[in-house]
């Protein structure tokens, strides 16, 4: 009785079993790079539009603080002026007692040599001052006024190099997708023209800054009142003084010291001392408040205002950059977006074979979105609400979703039709 053999069948069905689990390894492992290499550019993705909106929040930050040494520089100048009116008006007051004390001559020598001791001190103000004031003018205008500009135009510039440098420092593979070139451009068009402005002269913008410089001046620029007699209805010896922006080109100090005779229908005032000093680039046909010496003391304000020390070397209010109407932007924010591209050819998978034909193409891509915003990061002692600005160093970035416009506008240049990721009904 002959004997059948199945030798080599069962190699047939190794060999079978062994290509099919070759085949299975050859996806889990290349499922697990595409995956692997998904987490890596959607980190750099990440990465990339949170340090690009970081830098433009910066960006804003750093102009708030040019905004501000502006400020201070306007209130030093308005300082120095302070200082030299109020030294003349001293100068004239120590004169005049010095012509009075002649009537008393205890009093005759003491009140000379004090008159001609601050003539002294006031001739070396009047000297050194002006140059610091219009060291101060010129550093605002040519300086930091300047630095502002190239702040703004410098920094859609430096956020696109930014993105560039964090996705190859994530990964040399990495590229940035074109899709990213027109969100950059979305963004920097915001950036220019619809989130801030430089606001010139005349502008009105320009009138809110003058008033924001005459509130920020120091008390004894604003107002250096005294009332020198006890309160009575007869005599009143008043003090009044201050230093005024005039328009835009023009800080000016008056002081005045009158003695005021009250009667039953009237008062005359009689001038004891005044001073006056300026530093203009254009003349000014306003004359401010000077503290209240126009209203109190008028002739000895006049003769102040006649006889004022006037520099030239101011060069105006400088011009500066501030939010797109600040009074009405309660939420001001800017996106973002990046859009990074691993390429098929740079993935590292075995032989062949993509987790399902087609759905590789090119290769990987990774959106991101970031936006910077305005923020307090403690509320106001006073409750209100703080309004975006850039005189307050408070813009802050954070991730944000995809916004379903941003993937839309980025299908198309993927070979897409649609977003892939929308939900249809």
């Amino acid at each position: 009785m002959l004997r059948r053999t199945n030798s080599g069948q069962a190699l047939i069905v190794a060999v079978a079993f062994t290509a099919l689990l070759s085949g299975a390894c050859l996806l889990v492992f290349n499922v697990g790079q595409t995956v692997n290499d998904k987490m890596r550019l959607q980190n750099a993705a990440d990465a990339a539009a949170y340090s690009a909106a970081v830098w433009e929040a910066r960006s804003l930050n750093f102009q708030a603080y040019v905004n501000r040494a502006m400020v201070a520089n306007e209130v030093a100048i308005a300082q120095l002026v302070s200082l030299r009116s109020w030294s003349q008006y001293m100068t004239q007051t120590l004169r005049n007692s010095a012509t009075v004390g002649r009537w008393v001559p205890p009093a005759t020598a003491t009140l000379q040599a004090l008159s001609r001791g601050w003539s002294v001190v006031d001739n070396g103000l009047q000297y050194g001052l002006p140059p610091a004031e219009s060291a101060l003018s010129h550093w605002n205008l040519d300086v930091l006024s300047t630095v502002q500009v190239l702040a703004q135009q410098q920094a859609p510039i430096a956020a696109a190099d930014l993105v560039s440098e964090v996705a190859k420092a994530h990964d040399p593979r990495i590229e940035v997708a074109s899709s990213t070139r027109l969100f950059q451009i979305a963004n920097a068009n915001t950036w220019e023209s619809g989130l801030s402005d430089r606001y010139r002269h005349a502008s009105s913008q320009s009138k809110r800054f003058t008033q924001l410089l005459l509130d920020s001046r120091d008390g004894f620029s604003a107002n250096r009142p005294a009332d020198l007699l006890p309160a009575n209805p007869l005599l009143d010896l008043r003090k009044r003084g201050g230093t005024d922006l005039l328009g835009e080109y023009s800080w000016r100090g008056l002081d005045s010291l009158s003695l005021h005779v009250n009667y039953f229908l009237g008062s005359s005032e009689l001038t004891l001392g005044w001073g006056g000093a300026e530093n203009r680039r254009l003349p000014s046909n306003l004359r401010g408040d000077a503290g209240g010496s126009w209203r109190d003391n008028p002739r000895a304000t006049r003769l102040a205002d006649r006889g004022a020390r006037v520099q030239t070397g101011y060069g105006g209010i400088p011009e500066f950059r501030d939010i797109v109407r600040p009074q009405t932007q309660a939420d001001l924010r800017l996106t973002y977006s990046v859009d990074l591209l691993l390429p098929r050819a740079q993935m590292r998978l075995a032989g062949t074979t993509e987790v399902e034909p087609g759905v590789l193409g090119e290769g990987l891509h990774a959106l991101s979105s970031a936006e910077l915003f305005f923020r307090r990061p403690v509320g106001r002692a006073d409750g209100r609400q703080e309004y975006p600005s850039l005189f307050n160093p408070y813009w802050q970035a954070h991730l944000v979703a995809v916004s379903a416009a941003t993937r839309a506008k980025a299908a198309p240049l993927r070979g897409l039709k649609v977003d892939p990721y929308a939900v249809l009904p």
